[in-house]
């Protein structure tokens, strides 16, 4: 039986992650930041699920689930590592709260780094360890690629956490631990049905008023189309038993149309179809 740190298990690809490392016969230490949350959990997944109590910027916090983890483990080791975690605030920067973008960043990039620091002992990080090197699978997404009007602190952390990864990757050449990039795109969870409603009515007071609700129209309506957190487990759980993984895997429906293409497109282009869409572009 293999042992796995995921957070952000309450809802969403967390979720999706944890049942399907429990049904291929895995523990799976999951983090939520509610009792209740993880009371719901246990006894959803069984006797293979072990919640942890944590936001992930919390740092005393984080420290005392590795520990707990630890006591359990004893001297078995830990297999890997899903930094799962994250938020995404959204709204044009003209207007974006600066502490918003601060506390963006806090949660999708420092908050992964400090969980990581956290588990890399169990997961073999040192010269002297016994156990075989684990692995860490950071979900980073598209954003990380693509920055998309209004969601620019969801980019920029993104953006932040693909080459912090790729950093982290390399250093942890020595202990022979892999780091993986997941790029997911539009996902069918939750999240598209609790649109903050007091920031698109915040924003229809500025000139964004009209975009911002082509802009959220779009995400729900796309969003709900995506790949289902179960599905998407799945597929994770196939990455991770990969002998010999890529170091990114870019997981999105309509791969050519919204992944591929995209890229191939000159980004004047890019930019007059996106401002046509979000009614970004001033018609004269």
């Amino acid at each position: 039986m293999r042992n796995i740190v995921i957070t952000g298990v309450s809802t969403g690809i967390g979720l999706g992650c944890a049942r399907a490392f429990i049904k291929n016969g895995d523990r799976v230490f999951g983090s939520v930041r509610r009792e209740k949350d993880a009371q719901k959990l246990e006894k959803e997944l069984g006797a293979n699920f072990q919640a942890l109590i944590f936001d992930v910027t919390d740092e005393s916090a984080i420290k005392l689930a590795a520990n707990k983890v630890k006591s359990i483990l004893h001297e078995d080791p830990l297999h890997g590592l899903i930094n799962n975690a994250g938020i995404a605030k959204y709204g044009p920067l003209m207007h974006l709260p600066i502490e918003d973008l601060r506390y963006q960043m806090e949660v999708n990039l420092i908050g992964q780094i400090a969980v990581t620091q956290a588990f890399l002992p169990m997961l073999g990080a040192s010269l002297q360890s016994k156990n075989d090197a684990g692995r860490i699978l950071m979900m980073s997404s598209v954003s990380g690629k693509f920055g998309y009007p209004f969601l620019g602190p969801y980019v920029a952390s993104k953006f932040a956490l693909e080459g912090i990864s790729d950093t982290l990757r390399r250093e942890l050449q020595l202990f022979g631990i892999k780091v993986i990039l997941l790029e997911p795109g539009r996902i069918n969870s939750k999240i598209w049905y609790k649109i903050d409603k007091d920031v698109i009515d915040a924003i229809r007071k500025t000139d964004y008023s009209n975009s911002i609700d082509h802009f959220s129209t779009f995400l729900v309506s796309e969003g709900r189309k995506g790949i289902d957190i179960n599905v998407f487990g799945n597929r994770v759980l196939k990455i991770f038993n990969k002998k010999n993984p890529k170091t990114r895997y870019v997981i999105i429906p309509n791969r050519f149309k919204n992944w591929t293409l995209p890229k191939f497109l000159p980004d004047k282009l890019l930019d007059k179809i996106i401002g046509k869409r979000l009614g970004l572009i001033k018609i004269l």
